[in-house]
């Protein structure tokens, strides 16, 4: 196998993911506000359609059921009042303040100027930055990466080179240790920055935000030392190589095949996933018949 080793990520690269996790997380703040506000209006108006119905002393059969429909309606639009008021209070700890050295976090300071730079930030009458257009513009294009990268490369996460197969989430033990991480060899190869694959990997799960003072760690430049770490770890494509009775095996053969049995794993499950998305959608708005499917093997 080759010696081969991955360049240091650069200081380039950590401003950019920092300002896009400092833009994740004042989404999801941003985003719950928006939903308690609809949610709000949602009760006031299956309030006043209560009241309205409730009218008068005498009611049939059909008025009757539509008051206890509304009634369901509204506890349950109260309930998810609650629900998201209880996230938002988990989520206003990641709110960013103008006084940032008051908060101890002053080394944010260049991060949030780029930001603002970018036109992803603008100051609120309530003193704390908020997302403009353009921000959340950029927020959606960083889901949209997220969802190609769980598309694309979780597959090669637990690859056995010996056997040439790939683990299956829902069966097999993960932990086991024939599985090979082929994230940032497949990202190698097709040219894209394997920093930015393991990036949204941990984006995704929310690895980053598992130690409270992230926000601490972001501000003294140390977030991203073990992402680094973990990264320069991985296989790349020229040590994939290997000789057998036959010659010489170049890693570029071995990943060009891993991919091609990747992709079309990757494939398949996304199809799955889209027909059990559409079975619970025609679960949800036909509940009481039974679905039977079938499945039919050629």
């Amino acid at each position: 196998m080759s010696e081969q080793t991955l360049a240091p990520l650069s200081e380039e690269l950590k401003q950019e993911f920092g300002c896009l996790l400092l833009l994740d997380r004042m989404m999801q703040y941003e985003s719950l506000a928006r939903e308690l506000e609809s949610l709000q209006t949602t009760v006031t108006d299956l309030e006043a359609e209560l009241k309205q119905r409730k009218k008068g002393f005498f009611h049939s059969d059909e008025e009757d059921m539509a008051i206890e429909e509304t009634k369901a309606d509204l506890n349950e639009a109260r309930q998810a009042v609650q629900q998201v008021e209880s996230e938002i209070k988990e989520q206003e700890t990641h709110r960013l303040h103008i006084s940032l050295s008051e908060q101890s976090e002053s080394g944010l300071e260049p991060l949030v100027q780029q930001m603002e730079q970018r036109g992803w930030l603008e100051m609120g009458d309530d003193n704390y930055y908020h997302p403009t257009d353009k921000g959340s513009q950029a927020y959606d294009h960083l889901l949209d990466q997220q969802q190609s990268y769980i598309a694309h490369f979780d597959v090669y996460a637990f690859v056995d080179l010996e056997e040439g197969v790939f683990a299956d989430p829902d069966t097999d033990l993960l932990e086991d240790q024939r599985w090979t991480d082929l994230r940032v060899a497949v990202a190698e190869h097709k040219g894209i920055d394997p920093y930015r694959v393991v990036f949204l990997s941990m984006l995704s799960s929310e690895a980053f935000f598992e130690n409270p003072d992230w926000k601490f760690d972001l501000s003294v430049g140390t977030l991203f030392d073990e992402m680094g770490e973990l990264t320069q770890q991985q296989l790349l494509v020229d040590q994939l190589g290997y000789e057998d009775e036959e010659g010489e095996v170049s890693g570029a053969e071995v990943i060009q095949d891993v991919i091609e049995q990747g992709s079309e794993i990757a494939q398949e499950r996304i199809r799955r996933q889209e027909q059990e998305a559409r079975e619970r959608e025609i679960a949800f708005q036909t509940p009481d018949e039974q679905i039977i499917t079938t499945t039919y093997y050629w």
